[in-house]
């Protein structure tokens, strides 16, 4: 235990001792932005050789869920990159306030549209870049791994004409999930049919809509976002872009590649990519497919996490195919000529009832403003105060009861009839953390692979599987008296750490870890007892959890609390969870298992966690 504590820190000091801005020519700059939507921060890397008279790219690099704008920079290398090339690179931090895990919120009904949540925020980003530096407006891109690859896709349906290309890396199609729950049956299944999704990716650009190019990177053992997704990705932006090249649904882009080439990395793994042409033949779109790599950035530096330096350089890659043709924003309108003709206006949804927020998509059917107010008041008296504006379309967030009234005029003074639609906003849904009791955390054994009774438990870090004489199972202990007891429970999440690297493959010798759930004390008796390892629980397998990526300290387990277990969630008292690999039996007699933090843990963000979502 001491040398693996000590390698830790050593690995802790060398992370940030060798930051990217000493490895790589350049200039980090740290600064932040705020809207409506709230505030980020970010980190943008210059080049040694920017020089403000001339017009360089941008590229803008969304990281995935745990992983920071640092951790980012070192595994991708796109520094390295920018230097060769250069380009700014601006790195976006998501933090844990906005999503406990930094994941990018791209399955979120709010952020999947312009002009709200993140990608108003990611927006605001390059606008305020834009103001510091001499950006090329038509060479701006954005690259996303994993939930960032998820936004990255948001980013190219609803902001077309500030992005020209994406790199999709691990991610999935464009509203593939519209909540939390949906987000983690797309990740495993793969999302709805992505013709479908391509023609709501096209309607969400609106007036802006064009031809995205886009380049898509995924392994073919991620069980993390199934491979299913990366090939929905391709398929969605095929029809995406169809209907964006002419407005008609003629299949003059479709997902069956122009070319296909094989390949492999010396020394590492084999794969395949399929280029996909538009219309005039030049190339539009990219898949690759890296055979056997598992969720992780191709190609990538170990410095960072998520990484895997067998797959094909997945920067450099993406770097090339950005820079091999840009697309130009398409041009303004010209203003009608003798238009008498009233513009049609659409609102969705029109009015109804929403748990905790609704976003309202305005849109006209030509160039124009809409006028719109959300306290009854006329929104064709241009002296009202609170009269809002919106051009050619948008959307706009109602978090409380609100009484819409909108209307439309174009670029001729055309007014659309007023419309008023009320919105009921039912109470957002509350969330509770909470951090497990450390002195009842820890594991319990039997003394013989065979023994029932007997034993020992220790109260300290969680131990779980087969040491080498007997069966291992863990016991963590949460007071979730603090839920109210009229609470329903909508979702439950219980997360953990490693502590060190596990001992053997316990997931591939005992199977899946699972937890079974006690409303209330095992035994009776809070205190770990030898008696907990077969007592009895108020329901079985009422967690399960996916084997990790990595094997490391620090690596986190993620396991959803099933709905049926919902109602064994103690609301006044303590709620305890016995962790045991299905095949706990020790019949090898070898040693595979894991150490896993428990409540007392000398570092509180690697504690145990229970996060409860209740209305």
């Amino acid at each position: 235990m001491r040398k693996a504590f000590c390698l830790i820190l050593f690995a802790v000091a060398y992370f940030f001792l060798v930051s990217p801005s000493l490895i790589y020519a350049g200039t980090w700059v740290t600064d932040s932005v705020s809207n409506q939507a709230g505030s980020r921060n970010y980190k943008i890397w210059v080049p040694s050789s920017y020089n403000s008279s001339t017009a360089v790219p941008l590229v803008m690099m969304l990281h995935g869920c745990t992983q920071t704008p640092d951790d980012f920079a070192a595994g991708t290398q796109m520094n390295a990159v920018a230097d060769s090339n250069n380009f700014l690179v601006v790195y976006p931090e998501q933090p844990s306030n906005a999503n406990q895990s930094k994941c990018w919120n791209w399955f979120e009904a709010a952020s999947q549209t312009r002009g709200s949540g993140e990608p108003s925020l990611l927006v605001a980003i390059v606008q305020k870049l834009a103001t510091s530096y001499n950006i090329d407006n038509t060479r701006v891109y954005v690259v996303g791994f994993s939930a960032g690859a998820g936004m990255s896709v948001v980013l190219g349906a609803t902001y077309p004409d500030v992005f020209s290309a994406i790199a999709v890396a691990s991610g999935l199609e464009y509203k593939a999930a519209t909540s939390l729950n949906n987000a983690f049956s797309a990740q495993s299944q793969g999302g709805p049919n992505p013709n479908q999704q391509g023609t709501a990716a096209y309607q969400a650009m609106g007036s802006f809509a064009r031809k995205v190019r886009v380049i898509v990177f995924h392994g073919t053992s991620d069980f993390t976002v199934n491979t299913t997704n990366g090939n929905q990705v391709i398929s969605q932006w095929a029809q995406t872009n169809d209907l964006a090249d002419d407005a008609t649904d003629n299949n003059n882009i479709v997902d069956t590649p122009a070319t296909t080439v094989n390949g492999s990395v010396s020394g590492g793994y084999s794969y395949t990519t399929s280029i996909y042409n538009a219309p005039n033949g030049t190339s539009l779109m990219e898949k690759w497919l890296i055979q056997s790599m598992g969720h992780a950035w191709s190609g990538g530096s170990t410095a960072g996490s998520f990484t895997d330096p067998k797959g094909p350089k997945a920067s450099n890659e993406i770097w090339r195919f950005f820079s091999q043709q840009q697309n130009t924003p398409p041009p303004p309108p010209p203003p009608p000529v003798n238009d008498t003709t009233a513009p049609i206006l659409t609102i969705s949804p029109a009015g109804g009832t929403f748990d905790a927020t609704v976003t309202v998509n305005l849109s006209l059917n030509e160039s124009g403003t809409i006028y719109y107010t959300t306290d009854s008041s006329d929104p064709t008296n241009t002296s009202n105060t609170n009269r809002k504006s919106i051009t050619n379309n948008g959307s706009i967030i109602l978090q409380s009861n609100t009484t819409l009234s909108v209307y439309g005029l174009d670029l001729s003074n055309n007014a659309s009839s007023i419309q008023v639609y009320n919105y009921t906003i039912n109470p957002a849904p509350m969330a509770k953390t909470v951090v497990s009791t450390g002195g009842q955390d820890g594991y319990v054994a039997t003394l013989s692979p065979t023994a029932t009774t007997g034993g020992y438990s220790v109260a300290i870090d969680i131990y779980v599987g087969d040491n080498a004489d007997m069966p291992l199972r863990g016991v963590v202990s949460f007071d979730t008296s603090s839920i109210p007891d009229n609470a329903t429970i909508l979702s439950a999440e219980l997360r953990l750490f490693y502590t060190q690297a596990s001992l053997g493959n316990p997931w591939t010798s005992n199977g899946a870890l699972v937890a079974d759930i006690s409303n209330g004390c095992l035994g009776g008796n809070c205190s770990l007892t030898a008696s907990d390892f077969e007592a009895s629980v108020s329901a079985s397998n009422a967690v399960m959890f996916a084997a990790p990526i990595d094997n490391k300290a620090g690596t986190s387990l993620v396991g959803t609390v099933n709905a049926t277990a919902f109602d064994q969630v103690n609301k006044l008292g303590v709620t305890q969870f016995k962790l045991r690999f299905q095949n706990n039996s020790n019949n090898n007699r070898a040693s595979d298992y894991l150490l896993l933090a428990g409540g007392e843990y000398y570092l509180t963000g690697y504690r145990p966690v229970l996060i409860v979502k209740y209305k």
